[in-house]
């Protein structure tokens, strides 16, 4: 079961294949109740790295014979759903995953609903990437609770933020706003987001770091 205040964490690590990433994910995990973590190696000890014990939740996304990432969802409350979406790199053939995880919520009886995606990449067209971000759509009509969407969305576009935009207006969800904003941009634009609904934020910031490609978000947030 999860309060309402919540500190949240989310963050593409880059596979944790840089020196450094336990060092800034230990620190970033002080008091955090949400993880969302995005190209999460199961090889490496995210979860025992963290400060305190939290629950796990994983999508995998792409593997080898010698690794498996995708997208991990790590929490203090232990999750009353859990379950994964596999979108495809058109070019590449390789998975990308959605992780979806609902959280019972203290006191209240509606819960909460996350998603964490890593997004399609590597497309000339919209159709895989629009694919991917609409495969949500049905469960975001259902759910009346709170929302939490985040991760590396890829935007690197104007289309592709565009798309992103109209989509979580649809259902309602608001971005989280950075300021300043220091998040990770390809061709001009942010790359990692943070949508909500029926939640406030109260503060949000970006850490830069060189463990990883991506610099990580970290929100404190109000369900209301």
């Amino acid at each position: 079961m999860l309060g309402l205040e919540l500190k949240v964490l989310s963050w593409n690590i880059e596979k944790a294949s840089n020196e450094g990433w336990d060092i800034d994910l230990s620190q970033l995990g002080e008091q955090i109740q949400l993880a969302f973590i995005q190209e999460a190696s199961l090889q490496a000890p995210i979860a025992q790295t963290l400060p305190m014990p939290l629950y796990q939740a994983f999508a995998a996304g792409y593997t080898t014979d010698s690794s498996e990432t995708g997208v991990m969802t790590l929490s203090t409350g232990y999750p009353s759903l859990a379950c994964n979406l596999t979108a495809w790199e058109p070019w590449l053939g390789t998975p990308k995953a959605t992780n979806i995880t609902e959280y019972p919520l203290a006191g209240r009886e509606d819960r909460l609903l996350t998603i964490n995606i890593h997004a399609v990449n590597f497309t000339v067209g919209l159709d895989s990437f629009a694919e991917q971000i609409h495969a949500i759509s049905e469960l975001l009509e259902r759910h009346e609770g709170p929302v939490i969407v985040a991760g590396d969305l890829n935007t690197w576009s104007t289309a592709r933020q565009t798309l992103v935009d109209n989509f979580m207006q649809k259902h309602q969800l608001v971005p989280v706003s950075f300021e300043p904003d220091l998040r990770t941009t390809a061709f001009g634009r942010a790359l990692d987001h943070m949508y909500v609904r029926g939640i406030a934020a109260h503060s949000a910031r970006v850490v830069p770091v060189s463990s990883s490609d991506h610099n990580p978000l970290l929100v404190r947030l109000q369900i209301l």
